[in-house]
């Protein structure tokens, strides 16, 4: 939502004449009733009579300063702004110490956007006439387009203080604060100018739009109202007024502001925007998009705009219109916002109808990162499938699996069959490969790298790369490819051999180290750190620095951790062996975050139907309760670096990797400590908001142990949930059911094997449930999403009773928009979608918009 167009007061135009007061009759008389004519002709808007009259005068004087001075105003008022510049300052030349002069010469760089050269001018008409109010107040304006706020809040008061009752300049200093974010001392400014010019719409509407940054609803709804009321036809302050509107959820009223704002101002594209926003939410998507385009036609260049269009396009499942979109908004100008919009296409596409090299910003969106790569994963597969060179070898694989394929099936003109292709090395080196029909090519490719190195062969650059990127993705993913048993002993093999030449001396070949390190991590050979003395390509070092150094790093972190409390609950130690085993989740980069300023200010950004406004945080405090290994702790701190966050886990060993990449990424603000969330009730510490996130419902007592938290929780704090959903996860459950049937255990073999069988699995819908989840596509989160030790579903009126009985204000869902649209839709009498009895029947409408949990929000009541 456009955060309120402010109207600006006391700059010149060129439809007004210059003031009286700035323009002198000649001192020789002979052509003082000439000037006078032609001041007249000027400022009735008879330029040529004007200009006729002005070169009469030079042509008799020509080095009549005040005749050069006017016939500049004329130029000026003709649009020859060039010619007015000259004219201007021929006349300052001839006479450089009249006020007039320069302050029109202001004027003039102002209409030719050369704001320093105009604020000099006005300066040194403050200079020969320091009482000139209107120099002040414009030298005020045009510091103020310099970014120089202080400067110009001391223009404005020295006007003030010169002219006490002038309500523009109060006005203008409101602005100067409202940009320096002194919201409280604008609010005064604004209503001081009115104190002083009762009828000023404009300052009215300019309070509106600093009580609504206040969180004033009701005063900026008064000041709106009030503007409006004296200027009927104010089109900017109808659009403020539609802006608060939609705000406090009143969108048909928003509607009709936002009609009116156009009906004054047709080519408003602010306008167009708000109301295709608004359109937008109500589902009316194709006026939506018609609102959007008549805005861009006015406003070509604005990246945001032109992003909403593009989740606009999604929404109506226009893919290659949604992609031009957004494609057009990077090449305007890459905001998150559009990054974002990226990223929500890609997850929507099937690539085959979508055309156009896209290959360079998916990568770019895998590495930067533009969102989670685990977001991506899925979708880059699927565009790699497409590929002429590699796209036919993944569906060879796929067709021939479990056999293996030939390995001159496997080689491309450059070598392997994906050597040389960025996306493809991006996407094995970022996340775990989500796709089965690639994960099937690349078990093969990892064989093929195995029979290579067997043979003492050496690979060119190119297969260089491609095989330390898949060493890598067989790390990332913690080896979760199948393979029969001879090659594993085959890798074992060669691993052994390795050893014997590490432990002599003697060099060991490239390819033989990535071979190893795609079957197991390089640090569990014999000597593994000995490879690290030598000098190895730039791609085996970056598997060296994975899979030694790391896991070197992780197990000094791990001795330093402190232990908050015990762990006795006989479940939680269950819990804590697992994640010991297999922390979850292995990753590589974290997504975006923005700082989001003060916690009240995001929540109200969120929530702005339930959460009003407040001032700005202090410092303050955070429980992340079970970090895991660090994702979203790290998250949390990048986006409010002002606070203070305490982050606990069971686990020692996925506390170790949360460390590790928190100083990767120069994070110094998290203390990390293992303890138990059922043990924490003694502790001596009240946290503001506390985290918790997919982590309760593998507590024996989800419940019990979301009331320890409560303990721990301020009064009026936050809390962030996220619970399984009982009704999305019924395919999940019946995969559980199926792995605990056959008793497969939960070591890597056992994981890897089930795997395999749930690809084969008869129930074809609960089997491609579980193969389109990321989560399938390693050991640790396969073992997470299917084996874990300690699991319970929650359901809508599960939560709605804890929270009645516990004193918590449900704020909302933290769901896409597309989500929170339709349930608008839905249900229209619920603007803030917070009504969880209508929630449970929109999930029973749609079981699966929660597959990745109730993430939600509460308030504990002060």
């Amino acid at each position: 939502m456009q955060n309120g167009t402010r109207t600006g007061t006391a700059m010149s135009d060129r439809k007004g004449g210059a003031d009286k007061e700035n323009l002198r009759a000649p001192a020789l008389r002979p052509a003082a009733a000439l000037f006078a004519e032609a001041l007249a002709h000027l400022q009735a808007g008879r330029l040529a009579q004007a200009e006729q009259l002005c070169r009469q005068i030079l042509a008799v004087q020509p080095r009549n300063a005040d005749g050069l001075h006017l016939l500049g105003l004329i130029a000026r008022k003709a649009g020859q702004d060039e010619t007015g510049v000259g004219l201007i300052r021929q006349a300052i030349g001839l006479n450089p110490g009249v006020a007039a002069f320069h302050f029109n010469l202001g004027h003039v760089l102002v209409d030719q956007h050369r704001p320093e050269e105009a604020a000099a001018s006005y300066s040194q008409a403050i200079a020969l006439k320091p009482d000139h109010v209107r120099a002040h107040l414009h030298l005020g304006k045009v510091l103020q387009t310099l970014n120089r706020l202080d400067d110009a809040a001391d223009c404005f008061r020295r006007a003030l203080a010169l002219k006490p009752d002038h309500a523009e300049a109060c006005s203008n200093l409101g602005d100067v604060l409202q940009d320096q974010g002194k919201l409280a001392e604008a609010a005064a400014a604004y209503r001081e100018a009115i104190a002083r010019k009762p009828d000023f719409a404009a300052a009215y509407n300019n309070l509106g739009n600093t009580a609504a940054k206040l969180g004033e609803a009701q005063e900026a709804m008064d000041g709106y109202r009030r503007a409006l009321a004296l200027e009927p036809g104010f089109a900017i302050a109808h659009y403020n007024f539609g802006n608060a509107l939609a705000e406090q959820g009143q969108m048909d009223h928003a509607v009709a502001s936002y009609r009116r704002a156009l009906g004054l101002s047709p080519d408003f594209a602010e306008a167009h925007f708000g109301l295709a926003r608004v359109l937008k939410q109500h589902g009316q998507l194709r006026q939506a998009e018609a609102s959007f385009r008549r805005g861009l036609a006015i406003r070509p260049d604005a990246p945001v705009e032109c992003s909403e269009l593009a989740s606009t396009l999604l929404a109506q499942g226009q893919l290659v219109q949604a992609f031009e979109a957004i494609q057009q908004s990077l090449q305007i100008r890459e905001t998150e916002i559009a990054r974002r919009v990226f990223v929500d296409c890609v997850q929507h596409t099937r690539w085959n109808r979508v055309s156009g090299d896209l290959q360079p910003l998916l990568k770019r969106a895998l590495t930067e990162p533009w969102a989670h790569p685990s977001a991506l994963a899925q979708s880059c597969a699927g565009f790699l499938k497409q590929d002429p060179q590699i796209g036919p070898v993944i569906a060879r694989a796929a067709a021939a699996w479990p056999e293996p394929l030939a390995s001159h099936s496997l080689f491309g003109p450059e070598g392997p069959a994906g050597a040389g292709n960025p996306l493809l090395e991006a996407l094995l080196c970022t996340t775990p490969n989500a796709d089965m029909e690639m994960e099937r090519f690349l078990t093969m490719a990892r064989r093929l790298l195995l029979e290579t190195a067997l043979t003492g062969a050496e690979e060119n650059g190119g297969a260089l790369n491609f095989y330390s990127a898949l060493a890598r993705q067989c790390f990332i993913n913690e080896y979760v490819f199948y393979a029969p048993e001879n090659e594993i002993a085959a890798a074992h093999k060669l691993g052994a051999s390795v050893a014997e030449l590490l432990a002599s001396g003697r060099p060991v070949p490239a390819l033989c180290l990535l071979a190893i390190a795609a079957y197991f991590p390089l640090y569990s050979l014999a000597g593994g750190c000995r490879p690290l003395e030598g000098v190895w390509p730039e791609p085996v070092r970056a598997v060296l620095a994975q899979q030694i150094e790391q896991p070197l790093e992780e197990s000094r972190l791990r001795a330093a951790i402190p232990r908050l409390t015990a762990i006795d609950d006989e479940i939680s130690k269950l819990v804590q062996d697992q994640y010991e085993e297999n922390p979850y989740p292995r990753w590589v980069k974290a997504a975006p975050v923005a700082p989001a300023g003060s916690l009240t200010g995001y929540l109200h950004r969120k929530f702005p139907l339930t959460v009003p406004q407040a001032g700005e945080d202090q410092r303050f405090e955070i429980l992340v309760a079970g970090c895991g290994t660090g994702q979203h702790p790290i998250e949390t701190a990048r986006c409010f670096p002002q606070a203070r966050l305490l982050a606990i886990d069971l686990s020692a060993n996925s506390l170790a990797y949360a460390r590790y990449k928190t100083g990767q990424m120069g994070l110094a603000a998290i203390e990390y400590a293992q303890a138990d969330i059922l043990a924490l009730g003694g502790l001596d510490r009240r946290f503001d908001l506390i985290e918790s996130i997919g982590v309760l419902h593998h507590l024996g007592d989800v419940l019990a142990g979301w009331r320890v938290l409560l303990t721990l929780l301020a009064p009026g704090g936050f809390m962030r949930l996220a619970l399984y959903s009982q009704t999305a996860r019924s395919n999940i459950a019946k995969a559980r059911a199926f792995v605990a049937q056959r008793a497969y255990g939960t070591s890597a073999d056992a994981i890897r094997q089930a795997r395999q069988d749930i690809a084969a699995w008869d129930d074809r819908p609960a089997a491609e449930a579980i193969l389109n989840s990321p989560d399938f596509f390693s050991v640790s989160n396969c073992r997470d999403l299917i084996f874990h030790a300690q699991e319970h579903g929650m359901t809508i009126a599960g939560i709605a009773t804890f929270l009645r009985d516990n004193g918590l204000a449900f704020l909302g869902f933290d769901l896409g928009s597309d989500v929170l649209d339709a349930y608008r839709r839905r249900f229209p009498n619920d603007p803030a979608a917070i009504d969880l009895g209508q929630w449970e029947r929109f999930e029973s409408e749609n079981p699966n918009i929660f597959a990745g949990m109730y993430h939600f929000w509460t308030r504990k009541r002060a």
